[in-house]
């Protein structure tokens, strides 16, 4: 087994391994549980290892200067043209009848439980 990439949580660990899952390449999180046991030992031992098999290694490097990269990129922000005239539509039909009848309702409920 070598270790490719240490973490300092296993949250952390958990989503690279999920990264190298999704790639293809079998990796397991090692010394997880005592990091979450004793958190002050995590830079002692070297924090949370993710680790593979020989085989996978090369690959695995690779994933990780992949998954690296994306991490310091900016995310994409996706813009919907008409999404806020569909919204306003939405709202006004199902929310004016809600707050009108809703409101009477409620305010007959009241009166008649006196």
């Amino acid at each position: 087994m070598n270790t490719i990439a240490r973490f300092q949580v296993p949250e952390e660990a958990h989503l690279f391994r999920a990264f190298l899952e999704a790639q293809g390449i079998a990796a397991h999180v090692w010394d997880e549980h005592f990091v979450q046991v004793a958190w002050y030992y995590s830079d002692a031992i070297g924090g949370v290892r993710v680790v593979t098999d020989g085989g996978d290694f090369e690959p695995a490097l690779e994933a990780y200067q992949e998954y690296a990269r994306a991490l310091r990129e900016p995310p994409v922000l996706v813009t919907v043209a008409r999404g806020w005239l569909l919204v306003l539509v939405l709202s006004f039909f199902v929310g004016a009848p809600m707050l009108i009848f809703g409101r009477r309702a409620v305010g007959t409920q009241a009166a008649a439980s006196d």
